[in-house]
């Protein structure tokens, strides 16, 4: 009898033993976190739309992580978004699939580590969603941390494909837009941000313009999509509190308009194109109240073609016209800038490159600091204002 107890306690000990190696093979706890953003997210689904906008989590200590991201374009859709996935200072460029990606668990050690996913491309491409984050088997020295992004200065740039950085990664002025040479990290904008150690907030789309779109159509223009959540959505209007306001604004519209001659073979109306841009600075001033407003022609338009068309003097001529209308109402703190015509190396469709983006961030950082814009302390929201014409 002795001998049966003593076999059945130690068949006990053996199944304690091994019931206790199984459960520390399984994650001890398994939690949710919910990112945090940066830029224009539509808030309901919280959908990454534009161009530059970020998710992020904080954490410290020891943990695995698995998340889940995905893109609203349908299966078997070419060209889906491409992001930035930012671990820990490492940044690997990464091209979505349609539908819903898993990242598998990523182990991280002791210490404070952060997680950022940046979206690359535009709104035409489609849009991301962080599904879920999901943290197991945490160390005992594993904490959530806040991940609010810090108020840092921040430029916000309105434009078209210039801004969105279309076919920037491209050098060799492919035909047709392909998603994964897009990335506005490499954008004038970004660039010119990260110098003055801002954050960039970037509303674009490519092919849009102020008074009419590059194929000659007039709906979803950059006054229309510049108070949406989702650009072609006119249901998904912005509230009134919902706007970020910027320390400073770039403003790059026009190249669109005047090319649609091209594509309708009807003459751009000067006067209809003037007063719609004072229009639309009126409507930024409501918002932005204080900060200051660099109007700027970009670097895709010359004289040289279509022949006889000037359309640079012409796109110089209409924005210097719609900056000195404000000027002169006492709205002394907009700005007229005109960035250099491109040279090659040309990205997509003769879009500009990353070596064109660069040159016109220094430009850019010299026309700021010129006018005097920036506080000499980095990292403050702050601005002075220094008025010159």
């Amino acid at each position: 009898m002795k001998k049966v107890l003593m076999f059945i306690s130690l068949l006990t000990v053996c199944f304690l033993a091994l019931l206790s190696c199984n459960e520390s093979r399984e994650p001890k706890v398994q939690m949710g976190i919910q990112p945090s953003y940066f830029g224009r997210v539509e808030p309901q689904n919280e959908w990454m739309v534009y161009s530059g906008t970020k998710a992020r989590v904080l954490f410290e200590g020891s943990c695995q992580v698995s998340f889940l991201l995905q893109d609203s374009l349908p299966e078997g859709k070419e060209d889906p978004d491409c992001v930035y996935l930012i671990i820990d200072n490492d940044t690997t460029k990464k091209q979505l699939e349609p539908g819903c990606v898993k990242y598998d668990a990523i182990a991280f050690g002791e210490g404070l580590h952060c997680i950022e996913i940046v979206k690359l491309t535009e709104a035409q491409v489609g849009m991301i969603k962080v599904l879920s984050v999901m943290i197991s088997d945490q160390g005992k020295d594993f904490k959530v941390l806040p991940a609010t992004y810090p108020k840092r200065r921040t430029i916000e740039y309105i434009g078209n494909s210039i801004t969105c950085g279309y076919g920037n990664e491209d050098s060799t002025n492919t035909v047709g837009f392909h998603a994964i040479h897009e990335n506005v990290m490499k954008t004038y904008g970004a660039l010119t941000a990260a110098h003055y150690e801002a954050d960039a907030c970037f509303i674009a789309y490519s092919g849009r313009g102020l008074v009419r779109n590059y194929d000659g159509s007039r709906k979803n223009l950059v006054p229309d999509f510049y108070d949406r959540w989702v650009p072609d959505n006119a249901t998904k209007q912005m509230s009134v509190d919902a706007y970020l306001p910027a320390d400073l604004l770039v403003v790059n519209v026009g190249t669109n308009d005047l090319n649609s001659e091209v594509t309708t073979g009807s003459s751009l109306d000067s006067l209809e194109f003037v007063t719609r841009y004072v229009e639309f600075l009126g409507h930024l001033r409501k918002i932005h109240t204080k900060s200051p407003i660099i109007c700027t022609v970009g670097p895709m338009l010359t004289d040289a073609y279509p022949e006889n068309a000037r359309f640079l003097s012409r796109c110089q001529n209409y924005v210097r016209q719609a900056v000195q209308s404000v000027n002169q109402v006492g709205d002394s703190i907009v700005y007229f800038y005109n960035f250099t015509p491109q040279t090659e190396p040309f990205g997509e469709d003769y879009h500009p490159s990353i070596k064109t983006h660069r040159q016109m961030a220094d430009e850019l950082i010299s026309c700021i600091d010129s006018l005097h814009v920036w506080d000499e302390k980095k990292n403050e929201r702050f601005f002075y204002v220094k008025s010159q014409m």
